[in-house]
C-alpha cells in the first residue's frame, strides 16, 4: 500500500528536456505535458516552465505549465492534462496531495491563477477529491480515447469493432484491386503541408474550432535529435492521387491523432482506415506505446468520434477545469 508523502516540494525552473526521462514510461503522456509542446507554444506568446514535484528526492511528478501575463500585473496559469506521473501505483489520495500541493503556489488575492485540467476520469470519486482540497471545477472536462498500442498486432486488430475491421478488409484489398497505396511521411513540411490546407477547408465547411494550425510548424521548429518528438504524416494514394491522410504528433511514449482527412475517392475506399491501422502499426515500430486519438464531439461530429471509436479504444471523459 503506498503511504502518504511526508513533504512534499515543488521547483520552477525552465524546461529541462532530459528530466523528462523520469516519467513513467508505461503511462500515457499526453501531447500538452511533452516539452517539444512548450517550446512550441512559446511562438503564441506565452512562457512554458516546468515543475518538478518530488518527496524525499524521489521525483513524483512534472508538470508543463503555461504562464501568460495581462495588463503587467494579472498572472494566470494553465497545466493542461498534468502532471506527468513519474511514479507508477500512485493513489488517489497522493495524487490529490501533488494538486492540492501545486494549486498552493498560486493566490487569487495576489492576481496569481492557476487552472488546471487534470488528465483524471469524470469520476465522483476525482470530482469530490478535488473538491476536498479547495478547488472548485468552473468547466467540464472534454472526451478522448487513447489506444494502447503495447499488444501484438494480432490482439490490436481483434480489437476493432466489426464494421471497422470489415471496412478495413475492403481498403487493404483495394490496394490490389484500385491501387490504394500508403506513404509515411513527416520529416520535410512538404510532406503534411497539404493535409494543413485540407484541414483549413474541413474547419471552414464543418464551422468547428480546434487547435490552432500553427501549432504544427512550431511543433517542428522545436523538435531536437534529443527530444523524443517527431512528426509522422499518413498518406493514402489512389494512384498518385491523395484521397486521404492523416497527421500525428510524437511526444515521447505517445502520439497524438491530430489531422484527419479523406475525399468522396477515399471515402469510397475506406483509405482513412488504413490509414489510421497502418500508423498504429509504423507507431509500434517507433517505440511508441500510445496514440491519442484526440477530442471527441458526438454532438457535433459524431460521425468521426464513431470513427475514433471504431479502432476498440475507450472513450475518456477528463473531469475538467479546476481553479
Amino acid at each position: 500500500m503506498q503511504q502518504a508523502f511526508s513533504q512534499l516540494e515543488i521547483k520552477e525552473s525552465i524546461l529541462n528536456p532530459a528530466e523528462w526521462a523520469a516519467v513513467d514510461d508505461d503511462t500515457p503522456l499526453p501531447l500538452q505535458q511533452h516539452p517539444t509542446y512548450g517550446d512550441a507554444v512559446a511562438n503564441f506568446g506565452s512562457t512554458a516552465r516546468q515543475l518538478t514535484i518530488r518527496d524525499n528526492d524521489k521525483t513524483i511528478a512534472l508538470a508543463l505549465i503555461i504562464k501568460r501575463k495581462f495588463f503587467g500585473v494579472i498572472r494566470f496559469s494553465t497545466i493542461f492534462r498534468g502532471p506527468a506521473w513519474c511514479q507508477p501505483g500512485l493513489t488517489t489520495d497522493q495524487k490529490l496531495d501533488v494538486y492540492r500541493a501545486i494549486h498552493s503556489r498560486f493566490s487569487r488575492w495576489k492576481w496569481d491563477f492557476l487552472a488546471s485540467l487534470p488528465e483524471l476520469s469524470d469520476t465522483p470519486e476525482y470530482i469530490n477529491g478535488l473538491n476536498k482540497t479547495g478547488l472548485t471545477r468552473v468547466m467540464t472536462g472534454f472526451s478522448t480515447a487513447w489506444i494502447d498500442l503495447r499488444p501484438n498486432e494480432e490482439t490490436l486488430r481483434k480489437q476493432l469493432k466489426g464494421k471497422w475491421r470489415n471496412q478495413l478488409v475492403k481498403a487493404e484489398k483495394a490496394e490490389v484491386t484500385e491501387s490504394l497505396k500508403i506513404s509515411f511521411g513527416g520529416k520535410k513540411a512538404h510532406q503534411y503541408s497539404w493535409l494543413l490546407e485540407k484541414e483549413i477547408e474541413q474547419r471552414d465547411n464543418r464551422r468547428y474550432q480546434a487547435t490552432p494550425l500553427g501549432i504544427v510548424p512550431a511543433f517542428e521548429a522545436a523538435i531536437t535529435p534529443k527530444s523524443q518528438s517527431g512528426i509522422l504524416s499518413t498518406t493514402a494514394l489512389h494512384g498518385r492521387r491523395k484521397v486521404a491522410g492523416g497527421l500525428f504528433l510524437l511526444h515521447g511514449n505517445s502520439a497524438t491523432y491530430h489531422i484527419g482527412w479523406a475525399g468522396d475517392d477515399g471515402r469510397a475506399l475506406n483509405a482513412q482506415n488504413r490509414v489510421l491501422w497502418e500508423t498504429m502499426l509504423e507507431l509500434k515500430k517507433r517505440g511508441i506505446k500510445f496514440l491519442d486519438l484526440g477530442g471527441l464531439n458526438t454532438a457535433d461530429l459524431g460521425g468521426i468520434a464513431r470513427f475514433k471509436l471504431g479502432t476498440g479504444a475507450e472513450p475518456l471523459t477528463l473531469a475538467g477545469t479546476f481553479v
